[in-house]
């Protein structure tokens, strides 16, 4: 058996890729999963999964994330940031066009800008309601959670005051402190923990890998990165230019951290750190390819079932050819290129 840890990024509803990909390595039983960090999206990923192993071994982690995105589905059909619901405000010579037309990601598009430009959440819910809130109470039982022993969790969430990362671990994994890896400032208040106040972890850390380097045994990291790294057009809209800025800003930390590990991993090569307790790091990668590339950043707010479910599938075809070309070079060699040319 082979071990490997997991860095989720966030997203939204696509993290649904995400739940493809655990889906998938948990039937493998070639594969131990050491430890899952994660911001947002990752983060709870994480937490469904190590809830499930603690009740029922792999199988019920698998019918946990399957039980827990379905209750997503169910929640934003009722939300007005989902699709479905503002496609019907469309002109109908916009709704009957060509199926090459994503009509629901433009009603999508329409409800995520119409939202943004309201006034602050403070202003708009002085109680602090928070949907998800109500979702990951139902769904996931945090005893459970704090009991699974057979793999770790790192939650990072950012500190309002400070602008660093933390990482809620152990004990400290709590409905509140996935709350925080997921509050986007524009549509929740921070949440307050221990009188400290936290947004959205993946301003800095999406997700964090130096806690795998400080607290596993494993040396393989798979990063799941749900945010596109690359884009061929440059974009001109308004609209565009801004979920260009998101995906940039959402990868930045990441990008960070995989330049400082290749740096290490050279140091090591050029045996500039004998003795002195450092190793070699292994990175793989798994993302979205042409599933994000085509999406809408507002199509993170699409919890239709259909299309949960296709990103699901997405996320387990990706994940099962990448076993099949790379399972014997875990814990032998890096499958992810570290440092780019420019």
């Amino acid at each position: 058996m082979k071990r490997i840890n997991l860095a989720l990024q966030g997203g939204g509803a696509h993290g649904a890729f995400t739940w493809g990909v655990l889906d998938r390595l948990l039937e493998d039983e070639r594969i131990e999963i050491e430890a899952i960090s994660g911001a947002s999206a990752g983060a709870i990923n994480g937490v469904v999964v190590a809830e499930g192993l603690a009740e029922g071994g792999r199988v019920k982690a698998r019918q946990q994330l399957s039980n827990f995105w379905e209750s997503v589905s169910n929640a934003l059909a009722s939300s007005p940031l989902n699709s479905n619901l503002w496609t019907q405000f469309l002109p109908p010579w916009l709704r009957d066009m060509s199926p090459k037309f994503d009509a629901s990601s433009m009603a999508s598009s329409m409800a995520f800008d119409f939202f943004a430009s309201m006034p602050s959440a403070f202003q708009l819910s002085p109680s602090g309601y928070n949907p998800l809130r109500d979702i990951i109470e139902r769904e996931v039982n945090f005893e459970r959670v704090r009991a699974c022993t057979t793999m770790q969790l790192f939650v990072a969430a950012t500190r309002v005051d400070t602008g660093r990362l933390h990482v809620f671990t152990g004990q400290n994994v709590t409905l509140d402190a996935c709350l925080a890896s997921a509050c986007l400032p524009t549509l929740y208040k921070a949440v307050e923990i221990d009188g400290i106040a936290y947004w959205d972890g993946g301003y800095t850390a999406n997700p964090p890998l130096t806690p795998f380097i400080k607290h596993c045994g494993s040396d393989d990291v798979m990063v799941v990165q749900i945010n596109p790294a690359r884009r061929a057009d440059v974009p001109t809209s308004g609209g565009d230019i801004l979920h260009r800025l998101n995906e940039i800003t959402f990868n930045a930390s990441l990008l960070r951290e995989i330049d400082a590990i290749s740096f290490v991993n050279d140091l090591i090569d050029a045996g500039s750190l004998k003795d002195q307790g450092f190793r070699r790091m292994h990175l793989h990668r798994l993302g979205g390819g042409v599933t994000f590339e085509n999406l809408a950043n507002s199509s993170k707010f699409n919890g239709d079932w259909t299309f949960l479910k296709s990103l699901r599938d997405a996320g387990r075809l990706e994940t099962d050819a990448w076993l099949k070309a790379h399972f014997d070079h875990i814990g032998r060699k890096s499958t992810m290129e570290l440092v780019e040319s420019t």
